[in-house]
């Protein structure tokens, strides 16, 4: 009897660690930091890889929403901020907007604790593979990092993130980026 329950007992371990294993083969392993190539825009950004953000977002500022004329989409102007600190100025259609909850430190007790920022549709590439998700657009000069990376757009890339590392993927594999200088880590 013991035998028989200690057999049992293997087999179904075995048999789940391999199904784990078998499963994690189909995942993608992002570090804490990854190049990201944005189509629409043609450039390449150092992303901050960051599972306790939901959504994406990317150094932009000035940013206006114009209302579309007679049904038409509603357009965001704005000036991207290029890994070379020079701006670019884009009109893209606005997806929608978002409330980004902010940091206490970032306002007084008499401001709103949120901030309103427009939401893009854009086509994220990462080591060869792309991907259609939402990126908010945010003055994020002051961060190390001018594009984060949240939990929504990893999971449209299927993407587990190991800390300990960075730029796992190869970013030879997206498009070249247009602007000739990419930020010094």
């Amino acid at each position: 009897m013991r035998f028989v329950f200690f057999t049992l007992l293997l087999t179904n371990t075995l048999l789940f660690t391999t199904a784990s294993y078998a499963d994690e083969g189909s995942h993608k392993i992002f570090g804490l930091s990854e190049y990201v190539y944005i189509e629409e825009l043609g450039v390449r950004y150092k992303a901050k890889i960051d599972t306790g953000a939901e959504s994406a977002s990317i150094n932009a500022i000035n940013s206006q929403v114009e209302k579309g004329k007679d049904g038409a989409d509603d357009i965001v102007h704005f000036d991207l901020v290029l890994p070379d600190d020079t701006l670019k100025s884009v009109s893209l259609p606005l997806s929608k907007h978002i409330r980004i909850k902010r940091r206490a430190s970032d306002y007084d007790e008499d401001e709103k604790d949120y901030s309103r920022r427009p939401v893009l549709e854009l086509t994220l590439c990462v080591g060869g593979e792309s991907h259609k998700v939402e990126v908010n657009l945010a003055d994020r000069r002051q961060f190390s990092k001018p594009m984060l990376v949240g939990s929504e757009p990893l999971t449209a890339f299927n993407a587990l993130v190991d800390p300990s590392k960075k730029y796992l993927q190869d970013k030879t594999l997206c498009a070249k980026q247009d602007n000739s200088e990419e930020q010094k880590e």
